[in-house]
Formats: C-alpha cells, structure tokens, sequence
C-alpha cells in the first residue's frame, strides 16, 4: 500500500517536460502500469501512453510504434471479435489487427498528431480504424464474389466460344508469372508464405502451425507477406507484365 503512494504523489508531480525527457523503456513501461490501472478501475494517468504516441508519429519513431502494438493489441483484437461484421469476413483477428495499425500508422502524419488532444481521440480513431478494415474488407469480398459470379456466367459457353487458345494463353501467362515471382523471393520465408498461401490455400495460422522452425508465430507470417506484397507493388516490371498481360 506504501509503495503504491509513493508511486502514485512521484506520478503527480512529472510535469510534461518531465516525460517528454524519460527513456522510451521508462515511458512504455509506465503506459503498461497506467493501461493496467484504468482497466482496473483504478486512478491513473493517460499521458505516458499519450507520449507513447506522439513519439512515434511526431517522431516517426518506429520503436514508439512497436511499443504501441504490443501494448494495445489484445484491446484491438476484443474490439475485432466483437465486431458484427467479423464473424462473415472469414479471416482471421491477426489479419484485422495488422490491417488497423497499418491504416492508423499511415493516415497520422506529423502535421495531423496536433489535431488528437489527449489518447482517448487516439484510441478512439483506432477503433475507427478497426470498424473501416474490416468494412472495407467485407465489401470488397462481396463486390468481389459478385464480380466472380458475373465472370463465370459470361464464360458459360453459348455454342462453344470458348477456345483452346484461350486457356493455352492464360495457362502459360499465369506459369509465366509464377516463375517471375519466385525470383523476386528473398528468402525461405516469403519462399514458404507464396507457396503455402497462394498455392496451398494455406491461413497464416496455419503456416505458423505448419512450420514453426520459420516462423515464430502468425504475427511474423503476416508480416512476410505484407512486406513481400507491399515490395511486388512498387515493382515496375510487375506492373508492365499486367499491362501487357
């Protein structure tokens, strides 16, 4: 009980400047101590986790960031699960999770951070984040199924328009393709993440299950392939092949 006094009147007199000067380890984990306390209905104060923030997107201190996703993952993850559209997206709470920070790490620049006052708007703009991926995410599933079901009904063949050559073509411009893209692999990894995901079908919790002397755990899958994926669309000679494709 002393010590958590203590702990408490040293909190009460950290000014702003003060935190502004501690170590990033003293700032993470004093929001670690402080998140704990509010979600025991207990007194605590929000600038730590505040600071936490702001060093990492006024700073772009990627750190900072890190710092941010392991803090409030589980809390993202509740606020994925309870989400109305999650159980019909058929994907799992890691994907959303990736996909939320992603959107909030991209759409904060520094000249928008002034705009959030205190970390309730931070945490709140995150769960918007949260609610806008997996919408975005259902909405293109459908779009696309229906897209999918139009295609096929086109393909049906009136008096047998459908050719050999068609499907020579498309045959040869897919194995074309592929070739290409396991020269771009770098490593044994995104090797296992193509191969497990594109050609097996495979979910991340599974590779992770699969093979576990790669990964060490579904977080690392999915950060293999968002880096991979996010490396082939910057690929000039990827995006000539489509094009002439």
């Amino acid at each position: 009980m002393d010590s958590c006094r203590k702990d408490r009147n040293w909190e009460e007199i950290v000014t702003p400047v003060d935190i502004e000067k501690l170590s990033l380890s003293s700032i993470s984990h004093r929001c670690a101590q402080e998140s704990d306390h509010f979600f025991n209905r207990r007194e605590h104060d929000p600038r730590f986790c505040y600071e936490l923030f702001r060093r990492a997107f006024l700073d772009r201190n990627e750190l900072a960031w890190e710092r941010i996703y392991a803090q409030y993952e589980r809390l993202v993850g509740r606020w994925i699960t309870r989400h109305p559209n999650f159980p019909t997206s058929g994907e799992e709470v890691h994907f959303f999770v990736i996909e939320a920070y992603t959107k909030m790490w991209s759409s904060i620049t520094p000249q928008k951070f002034d705009t959030f006052d205190d970390l309730k708007s931070l945490l709140r703009y995150l769960q918007l984040c949260v609610h806008s991926v997996i919408i975005d995410f259902v909405r293109h599933k459908e779009f696309k199924i229906n897209i999918d079901t139009e295609e096929e009904v086109k393909r049906q063949p009136d008096s047998g328009s459908s050719t050999l050559e068609d499907h020579v073509i498309n045959k040869l411009t897919a194995q074309e393709l592929y070739k290409w893209l396991l020269e771009q692999l770098q490593d044994e990894r995104e090797k296992c993440v193509v191969y497990c995901m594109f050609v097996m079908n495979m979910k991340p919790s599974e590779v992770a299950e699969q093979y576990p002397d790669i990964f060490a755990d579904v977080r690392e899958v999915y950060r293999v392939k968002e880096n991979l994926l996010a490396r082939l669309r910057r690929n000039d000679e990827l995006n000539q092949f489509f094009d002439d494709a």
